[in-house]
């Protein structure tokens, strides 16, 4: 379904709202853009801090080269909108690094919305936060990981994706700064509001200074309009090209607005003069809220907590250990004494339980209330105040201890920044990591976690870590049942191997997410599946081979099954090598060849494309290494890679000479981390599996399951980075879900990860 987008500008810069705000832009799509950019609209939201503002012919002329960045870059959403966000991030690092000397800076902050079809993508660059308010309720979006953290203070691009469905009546909320009033409880109620409500609801609320845009979706043929605030609380679009006939827009309220159909090439947003355009809609009166002043606490009155003595009695009326008969009278006097001072002392509280609660509460009511009520409360209510009275003086104390741990993490981070040594950062960044774990023991505050976000951004750029921002891939997930051990990705496909059934789930790309295929049959049991066992791995083909087949799937006992989209698969047996099977374990491929693994034979099988029923060649042709605890493979060209259980890596070279035979040998994992160059790298737990990328830079990819990270080597296993998720995926607290496959795409630009029954994705900048 199309829709037509209104924008309007809920900014007041010193009591003055500001119509069109210079950052920003509509963008108009080129005549000739990246593959994949075409249903794509985009919208650029740009916002300044520091003194050292771009003027607003500079920001319209940066809009303008961002927008085209937009669209020239392929692939997906996400991909797009960082490729905008680093460009952007490194004029204006480069910008400020010019004007250290002066004392100048400029900090960016930048929002990006597409939408296409029926879908929002958002990506928040710095503190930007939006609430979209749909008929469901209020989705907040904000990243506290890049609180007061901008574009333009170092090299990594601080950058939050968000998405949602977008229906017609839906509303988008983007701000620097949002009102305190804006909470998704309060804008709840603004579903369903044309923009002229909402401009005056949400612009009452505000004081001298706002910075907002507000976007609002409703049914038409997918044109943008520019909605201009007029004196009076109306609206009147802005229209471009000025001098074009246009016509009006509908809104839900009586609101003439022209419309605008942005296409390419778009000039700049030109002002018209003013049209003499009122709406009679009446002003909405906000009421403003009252809060009643805080109720004092009213210390109990000393003399309405008796002493504890006050109704002993002397130490010659209390009865001896042994009475005698004789005293027997006067033990009962003491005894009358007791229990009388205790029924004065009760009573007393009783009536200033009485004289507390009658000037406390209207009404007669309380002195209702049975005696025993009372009783009960003249002894509960000092307890309560002693308990809170305690329980503020043990805050206080912890208040205490985390000051002093923060500013010792404060201190360390100053340390840090003033390094030039890797390794002197490396530890005094982990001392501002230490003194936050102190500190957080006795309070999780903003200033700490922005100050963790510090420490982890210095940590990954000296780690050379990049994080990634995954979510679900498969729209509507797949049966909890499942246990993912492989992954396999085409262009359009992603392929899913289910451990407990032995089957392939087939998920198609769409504007949504991936969609389960229902109709694809790939596992035993499928007609044409004939006697083939549950698959223990997968292969994608880049191309369908000569039987239309997109992915290969094998048993353990070396049985190949053809699957193909919208057609049963087809069972074909390899030819039996001249060793026989024991249980073929994994399998991959490269170029015109697949390579077969079987473990119990210490031997890897080279089998032709298409010919799987000629002998295969055996890839070791002197004594071969044990591959008993073998658990993947991958091959580049000659050289076939082995990953063991242990998580090291055996490189074997193909001979295809009598007086030389195949060479293997233990290759190590070589860091080139900033001052660790030349060490060996270090994984929390062994890798559990690999895969080559093939060229343009050929190299491999390494899965640490618990950390959930990919780590990227050369062909030579010389470190290049680490890809992991900006927060952990599944699990919860310290429980973290051990990831269980993964996948590139062929063009190495989305990352697939499996987690036991789910699959995430993202795109790799």
């Amino acid at each position: 379904m199309a829709f037509d987008l209104n924008l309007l500008s809920l900014t007041r810069r010193n009591g003055q709202d500001i119509p069109e705000p210079g950052g920003l832009h509509i963008a108009a799509p080129p005549r000739r853009m990246a593959r994949g950019r075409q249903p794509d609209r985009v919208i650029l939201y740009f916002c300044q801090e520091g003194n050292a503002p771009l003027t607003a012919e500079q920001q319209s002329q940066l809009m303008k080269r961002l927008a085209q960045t937009y669209y020239s870059t392929p692939g997906s959403v996400t991909a797009a909108m960082r490729n905008v966000a680093e460009s952007l991030n490194q004029y204006l690092l480069d910008r400020n690094q010019r004007a250290a000397n002066a004392g100048r800076q400029e900090v960016g902050l930048l929002g990006i919305i597409t939408v296409r079809e029926e879908r929002l993508y958002l990506a928040q660059c710095g503190p930007l936060q939006a609430f979209v308010i749909s008929a469901s309720g209020v989705q907040h979006d904000y990243d506290p990981q890049t609180a007061r953290r901008g574009l333009g203070l170092g090299r990594s691009t601080p950058i939050y994706y968000a998405q949602a469905e977008l229906a017609a009546g839906d509303t988008v909320i983007i701000s620097p700064q949002p009102l305190p009033a804006w909470t998704p409880g309060t804008l709840s109620g603004l579903h369903g509001q044309g923009p002229e409500g909402l401009w005056q609801r949400l612009i009452s609320q505000a004081g001298p200074e706002l910075e907002a845009l507000l976007l609002q979706a409703h049914p038409g043929a997918g044109k943008t309009f520019l909605l201009k605030p007029k004196p009076g609380g109306s609206q009147t679009a802005i229209t471009t090209p000025a001098d074009r006939e246009v016509a009006p827009a509908p809104l839900p309220a009586a609101l003439p607005v022209p419309a605008v159909e942005m296409e390419a090439p778009l000039p700049e947003v030109q002002l018209q003069p003013e049209a003499d355009l009122a709406l009679a809609v009446p002003a909405i009166e906000i009421p403003t809220p009252s809060y009643a002043p805080e109720e004092q606490a009213v210390p109990p009155r000393r003399q309405e907590r008796p002493p504890e003595t006050a109704s002993a009695p002397p130490p010659a009326a209390r009865p001896a250990p042994k009475a005698a008969p004789r005293r027997t009278g006067q033990g009962r006097r003491a005894l009358g004494t007791i229990l009388r001072a205790f029924g004065v002392t009760v009573g007393q509280a009783m009536h200033s339980m009485r004289t507390f609660l009658g000037r406390m509460l209207p009404g007669e009511g309380i002195f209702t209330l049975p005696s025993s009520i009372m009783a009960f409360s003249a002894v509960a209510v000092p307890l309560i105040v002693v308990t809170i009275a305690s329980v503020v003086y043990i805050q206080r104390g912890r208040g205490g201890q985390y000051q002093v741990y923060y500013t010792q993490a404060v201190q360390a981070a100053g340390v840090a920044e003033t390094q030039s040594s890797p390794a002197a950062q490396r530890e005094a960044w982990q001392t501002v990591l230490d003194m936050l774990d102190q500190a957080e023991t006795y309070a999780v505050t903003e200033d700490s976690q922005a100050l963790r976000s510090r420490a982890v951004l210095a940590f990954d750029v000296l780690n050379m870590v990049r994080r990634l921002d995954f979510q679900p891939a498969i729209s509507g997930g797949i049966p909890s049942s499942t246990r993912i051990v492989q992954l396999a990705t085409t262009a359009s496909d992603l392929y899913v191997l289910d451990s407990a059934t032995g089957s392939v789930y087939r998920a198609v790309n769409s504007s949504r997410g991936y969609l389960i295929d229902a109709t694809f049959q790939c596992g035993p049991g499928y007609p044409g599946s004939q006697s083939v066992g549950p698959l223990v791995d997968i292969l994608a083909l880049s191309t369908p081979s000569s039987s239309g087949a997109t992915l290969l799937g094998l048993d353990a006992s070396g049985n190949l099954l053809l699957c193909r989209p919208n057609e049963p698969p087809l069972f074909t047996p390899l030819a039996t090598p001249f060793t026989d099977w024991d249980e073929p374990k994994a399998f991959t491929a490269d170029l015109e060849n697949i390579y077969v693994m079987d473990p119990g034979k210490d031997a890897v099988w080279i089998y032709r494309i298409d010919q799987f029923t000629s002998p295969p060649t055996a890839f070791f042709t002197g004594d071969p290494p044990d591959l008993q605890n073998t658990v993947d493979l991958a091959v580049q060209k000659d050289d076939l890679y082995l990953l063991g259980a242990d998580g090291q890596m055996t490189l074997c070279t193909f001979s295809n000479l009598s007086v030389s035979t195949t060479q293997c040998n233990l290759l190590p994992y070589t860091d080139a981390r900033p001052g660790q160059e030349g060490l060996l790298v270090s994984a929390q737990t062994p890798f559990s599996h690999l895969a080559a990328t093939q060229p343009p830079d050929p190299s491999l990819y390494l899965l640490e399951p618990n950390s959930q990270a990919l780590y990227h080597f050369s062909l030579r296993l010389t470190f290049q980075q680490q890809l992991r998720p900006f927060a952990v995926l599944g699990g919860s607290g310290s429980q973290i879900s051990p990831a269980t496959a993964f996948a590139l795409t062929l063009d190495k630009r989305v990352a697939f990860l499996a987690l036991s029954n789910e699959v995430y994705y993202a795109g790799v900048p």
